[in-house]
């Protein structure tokens, strides 16, 4: 987990570095990062922008950014911004799929 919360805290150092939020926040709701943001762009060049953010932290990992906009709340536009770090298959299923676990180790 403190890898995730480092790349958070990273993608708040690239916004406010990239220059074009004025402010920014995290708020937890049921378990879900929201972030707060408060910029004049658009909702979805901040998108666009809070997407390639994380991307260029993200860079040579399997580690993907995900940004959704949810909402403007006031002055905040409100996204639901996720690292997400994809699950390979762990069991085979039957069917011989390209990505079957039973390949695995002969790809390696």
């Amino acid at each position: 987990m403190i890898l995730l919360d480092q790349l958070y805290q990273r993608l708040m150092e690239e916004l406010f570095a990239d220059g074009f939020v004025a402010a920014a926040s995290w708020r937890e709701y049921a378990g879900r990062r929201f972030l707060y943001v408060r910029s004049p762009l658009t909702s979805a060049q901040l998108s666009t922008c809070l997407t390639a953010a994380g991307e260029r932290i993200t860079a040579g990992t399997v580690i993907q950014p995900e940004c959704i906009y949810v909402r403007t709340t006031g002055e905040d536009q409100v996204f639901r911004f996720r690292f997400v770090i994809p699950e390979d298959k762990k069991f085979c299923c039957g069917n011989l799929c390209e990505d079957c676990f039973l390949f695995r180790s002969q790809l390696s």
